[in-house]
């Protein structure tokens, strides 16, 4: 009970030498601006941590009241630094469509979408304000598939001009849900709040070469990626080229090998045409054989004898000899013959 006491008293005193103002900032974080629009006014309200604080009502046909007016002074003036300015729509102003595009185009959405956007709806990019989020990856079909969210900027000109007129300019439109968050891309910059202009200068000299660096990091980076997925892309259509190259490769390495071995063997087809001509009508074979540049023919002829010299007239043929006797078929004007010839080179 009494460590209890002693802390207590402890944290106290530890709290009152931290000024008022540091307390303040650490225990609240900044607020939002929020202006709902329902189609005929703009209710504006400030939220932090999860409580709403309105702060007036502005209408088609009637001009900010003395309160508003005065609050939103205050917010330009940086009393209550909001983080951001959200204009919220009725959820029937906010259209959405899911729309699948090639993967090669996430590295450049805002691009894609921004040239085909009067392709993916009936309207052009300029007419709109629009946000993505990217639903689904199909790595097999190499497709991305995001879901498009979308606001006429001409039905957004009546809320964006009324808070144009109380110097407001909204961060982003979203619908009542909080659940499509469309950021508008506007001109503002939380350095024109700064007064001085040697501050600003400075600043300026003190960060440009850390962006000058940090510009030539990202090029590299970006162009690096860029080859890297054209080398990926690339890399099936390399892959199937050199496999073919292999195979014509090795077609011609065999052609080769077979054009040599019937330069030095000789043409079976060759040898089998000059063997039919050179045959005389009343002569037929009974065996033929081609093995390793020699030709061996068998068979019957009324002049076995004089296929010698049919044979050594051939320019295919070379050396023809008889490998066995040649002996007469009883009761046929005939002879069997066997006659060996040399063939090729």
């Amino acid at each position: 009970m009494i460590a209890r006491l002693l802390f207590a008293w402890w944290w106290r005193q530890i709290r009152s030498l931290i000024p008022e103002r540091v307390r303040l900032a650490r225990l609240q974080s900044p607020p939002r601006l929020v202006a709902a629009w329902n189609g005929q006014s703009l209710s504006l309200s400030l939220e932090r941590q999860g409580r709403s604080t309105p702060l007036g009502t502005l209408g088609l046909s009637e001009a900010a009241d003395a309160e508003t007016q005065a609050t939103c002074r205050a917010i330009q003036a940086g009393r209550y630094h909001p983080t951001e300015t959200i204009l919220l729509l009725p959820p029937s102003m906010v259209m959405q469509r899911e729309v699948t595009l090639p993967a090669a185009t996430e590295t450049d959405l805002d691009g894609t979408l921004a040239y085909e956007m009067d392709r993916l709806t009936p309207f052009s990019a300029d007419a709109l304000f629009y946000s993505h989020t990217i639903i689904r990856r199909d790595a097999a079909l190499n497709q991305v598939r995001i879901l498009l969210s979308l606001v006429l900027r001409a039905s957004v000109s009546t809320p964006l001009g009324m808070l144009a007129s109380l110097g407001i300019q909204p961060d982003r439109l979203d619908d009542a849900t909080r659940s499509v968050p469309i950021p508008l891309k506007t001109d503002r910059s939380p350095w024109r709040s700064l007064k001085d202009t040697r501050i600003l200068v400075a600043a300026g000299a003190t960060l440009l070469p850390a962006l000058v660096v940090a510009l030539l990091f990202w090029r590299q980076a970006t162009e690096q990626a860029a080859l890297s997925a054209r080398i990926a892309a690339l890399r099936p259509a390399a892959l199937q080229a050199a496999m073919l190259r292999r195979e014509a490769e090795d077609r011609q390495a065999g052609e080769t090998v077979i054009a040599a071995t019937r330069r030095q063997w000789g043409d079976p087809m060759a040898v089998l045409a000059a063997t039919t001509q050179m045959l005389p009508d009343n002569s037929f074979l009974t065996d033929l054989s081609l093995r390793q540049g020699q030709l061996i023919i068998s068979g019957q002829s009324p002049e076995a004898t004089g296929l010698i010299q049919v044979l050594s007239r051939t320019p295919l043929f070379r050396n023809p000899a008889f490998v066995a006797p040649v002996t007469r078929v009883t009761g046929q004007n005939a002879s069997v013959f066997s006659i060996r010839v040399d063939v090729g080179h």
